[in-house]
Order: C-alpha cells, then structure tokens, then sequence
C-alpha cells in the first residue's frame, strides 16, 4: 500500500507519525511512503482500514497536508481515502 503526499515537506513526519503506531513504512520518494500491511483477505482488510484511521487523525493534526492513498487491492477505497484541507 502506498501513500502520495501533495506536498514533500511532510513526508518524513508522516512515516515518523505511523511507526510511532507500529506501521512498517519505507519512504519511496520525496513524496511516497510504502507501507508494509497484507494485502489480501480479512488481514488486508483491516489493515487498509487502520490506516484509513490513522489518516484522518493525521488530517486533523497536519490539516494542510494532503495524503492519497494508492491502493491496488483495493482501487475503490483509494479514491475515497483522499485526505485533504477541506
């Protein structure tokens, strides 16, 4: 699963941000983060989910910081997963 941030800036905060909630990440350019969940089945589920979670608190903590999710297991959820200032 991949993250894409608007801007660079926020990049290494945001992997800080979700390995202080036990999310392995590796950043993967100046705005992408890959994280390391399961992509299929129940386990994949839940783990798209929970860092859905996570993505709106960080939404709320960093309100100018846009994050798309680019999901390929789930194509549907990425479009809706969108965070951005609204």
């Amino acid at each position: 699963m991949q993250l894409r941030l608007g801007d660079p800036i926020y990049t290494e905060r945001l992997a800080s941000f979700l390995e202080s909630l036990s999310q392995a990440t590796i950043i993967s350019g100046p705005n992408e983060i890959e994280l390391l969940v399961p992509d299929e089945g129940r386990p994949g589920e839940m783990a798209r989910r929970e860092v859905a979670t996570y993505l709106r608190v960080w939404s709320v903590l960093y309100p100018d910081a846009e994050v798309s999710l680019i999901d390929e297991a789930a194509p549907e959820l990425s479009q809706a997963q969108a965070v951005s200032a609204g």
